[in-house]
């Protein structure tokens, strides 16, 4: 019996491996891309089951945390009953909404965060423990049909562990084509979200972008004035400040007394805002790189955004979300070229006509060479350095492919080089 029961398990870890390597090689033709579904029409009776559920992923979280060493193990994901702390002292409390994929999510995710600090102190940086959250705002939901499922014939989801199923808004958005992976219930300051990830095939993907694409490359400067600059001329600029509201339910919330129910609901209202802000940044974000997805190549310098916060352009970085930029291109480098120019190459300070060098103060804003007297914007002429520079860099690439006894090659791209 005890035989039978081995080779049962065996034959099961088998399955499981093939299953997983044969999805690994499917990821290789898919795109991965994440839609946001909101719950609509919640009930007091669901919304209170919803918040005991992300108050049990905090329970859990913070009882894990408390002991690491001890507490955190192979059986963890197991636990009905942690131990809290209250005013009146420790408490005994049981986990009854979270499902055991849930659980194991959340022991996943301290095991990546465990992983992260690792990896930080081996560079150097300065880190401690994991410290306690005051709030859990996302709950893993790692299998699609398990931990949750989509019916689309009736614009609801379904959670493990509810019985009752939700509406959400944004099923349409969902491509017919695509396949559901894992997804993240999310708590936000104006409702429930559903962060649902899908696989597209990549292909199509690619396809649809090139529909659109123009044969130009295109380089592009950061900036503080100027968000960015385009070898071509173009430039961006946007400005998403702190909201007069915000200031003044920040004011409210000073003159309240810490702990009461009116703190409380100030401190919801100055999160919602908070939110509207976000949201407002993101959709710039989205908009820039969406313009950008035309052209055929991208090359921009490795710029050091976190400086310049550190520095004298804190509000500037922080109110237009710049360096949300450069993360979203390192993105997109997996369907267009992206190439990403070395910072310390001195594009402000090189004539992208003859390639003098010369030095430039902050303060002025038109190059003017002194070897070919050519005049033009100090930011323009940076962004056509350093398409020029990335330009390079692929014809050297390309060169170094081809046979020894190859002749000479020129890149099509080098016929619309800025001269």
């Amino acid at each position: 019996m005890g035989y039978n029961r081995v080779e049962m398990r065996t034959e099961k870890a088998r399955k499981i491996r093939e299953t997983l390597n044969a999805t690994r090689r499917r990821r290789k033709n898919q795109v991965p891309k994440v839609y946001q579904l909101k719950l609509q029409n919640l009930s007091k009776e669901d919304e209170e089951k919803l918040c005991k559920l992300f108050l049990e992923a905090k329970w859990l979280y913070n009882y894990v945390v408390a002991d690491v060493e001890n507490r955190l193990n192979s059986n963890t994901w197991k636990l009905k009953e942690v131990e809290i702390k209250t005013p009146k002292g420790l408490e005994r409390r049981e986990i009854r909404q979270l499902s055991s994929q849930m659980r194991q999510g959340i022991v996943e995710r301290i095991k990546r965060n465990l992983y992260s600090l690792k990896r930080a102190k081996e560079k150097g940086i300065k880190v401690g423990k994991l410290s306690f959250k005051s709030e859990v705002r996302s709950i893993p939901l790692k299998q699609y049909g398990i931990t949750y499922k989509v019916l689309k014939d009736k614009n609801r989801i379904k959670i493990q562990g509810i019985k009752k199923e939700f509406r959400v808004l944004g099923l349409h958005q969902i491509p017919k084509d695509s396949e559901l992976a894992e997804a993240q219930l999310v708590k936000k300051p104006s409702g429930y979200y559903l962060h649902v990830v899908c696989y597209l095939p990549k292909e199509k993907v690619i396809e649809e972008i090139k529909k659109n694409q123009t044969k130009e490359p295109v380089g592009i400067d950061l900036g503080i004035k100027y968000q960015l600059t385009l070898s071509n001329g173009e430039k961006f600029s946007w400005y998403i400040p702190e909201t007069r509201r915000l200031k003044k339910l920040q004011k409210e919330l000073s003159r309240k007394q810490k702990g009461s129910k009116n703190y409380q609901k100030v401190k919801e209202q100055i999160k919602k805002e908070w939110e509207y802000i976000h949201n407002k940044r993101k959709d710039t974000q989205n908009k820039v790189i969406s313009y950008l997805k035309k052209f055929s190549l991208i090359a921009i310098q490795k710029d050091s955004v976190k400086s310049w916060k550190e520095g004298l352009f804190g509000k500037q970085v922080q109110n237009t979300g710049i360096g949300g930029i450069t993360a979203r291109l390192k993105t997109l480098a997996t369907l267009i070229p992206v190439i990403f120019v070395d910072r310390y190459e001195p594009t402000s300070k090189s004539c992208s006509f003859c390639g003098y060098k010369q030095k430039i103060p902050l303060s002025e804003r038109t190059f003017r060479c002194k070897n070919c007297g050519r005049e033009i914007d100090r930011d323009v002429n940076s962004a056509r350095n350093i398409l020029q520079i990335a330009l390079k860099a692929l014809a050297d690439r390309v060169k170094s492919a081809l046979p020894v006894d190859c002749g000479e090659v020129t890149p099509v791209e080098w016929s619309i080089v800025p001269r």
